[in-house]
């Protein structure tokens, strides 16, 4: 059990690229091309780690998932239209689930707390840097720049 759920955010992490992607791409307000930027290294970033850690227990991963893929983009499209302040409000709703499912399961492990730890501290940044966007804080990409330095390179 521990390893799927470990593997289904890894998945996640594919779906979540290519999600920021397609906005990185089409999103009609470029003032935010520097979000969505950092948005899908965090992505990438976590993705590579879990990549690591799964290989490590025998878990193969694939670099690509055309499902994940092709879902993430889907997701996308559905939400470009929107304005920059219902974009954030949807995006933390929808995040913020997630945030709480992965701070249970890492509470609950048993074993491999290193990876549960990176996908919960992932999710947190995402989610404390759309509350920050909601506050209309000048600072919101902090929350992701803690993590990149806790976790990139």
């Amino acid at each position: 059990m521990l390893i799927e759920q470990l593997f289904s955010a890894y998945l996640g992490e594919l779906y979540g690229i290519a999600f920021f992607t397609a906005f990185a791409e089409k999103y009609s307000d470029d003032n935010h091309i520097n979000k969505w930027q950092k948005l899908i290294l965090v992505e990438r970033i976590t993705a590579q780690h879990l990549k690591s850690g799964l290989e490590k227990l025998g878990v193969e991963c694939p670099d690509r998932h055309l499902e994940m893929e092709q879902k993430g983009r889907l997701d996308a499209e559905k939400w470009l239209s929107l304005e920059w302040p219902v974009l954030v409000d949807t995006m933390a709703s929808w995040v913020e689930p997630y945030a709480l499912k992965y701070r249970q399961q890492a509470q609950q492990a048993q074993a491999h707390l290193a990876l549960y730890q990176l996908v919960q501290a992932h999710e947190d940044a995402i989610l404390a840097f759309l509350h920050a966007e909601q506050r209309q804080d000048k600072n919101s990409l902090a929350a992701l720049d803690r993590f990149l330095s806790c976790y990139h390179g």
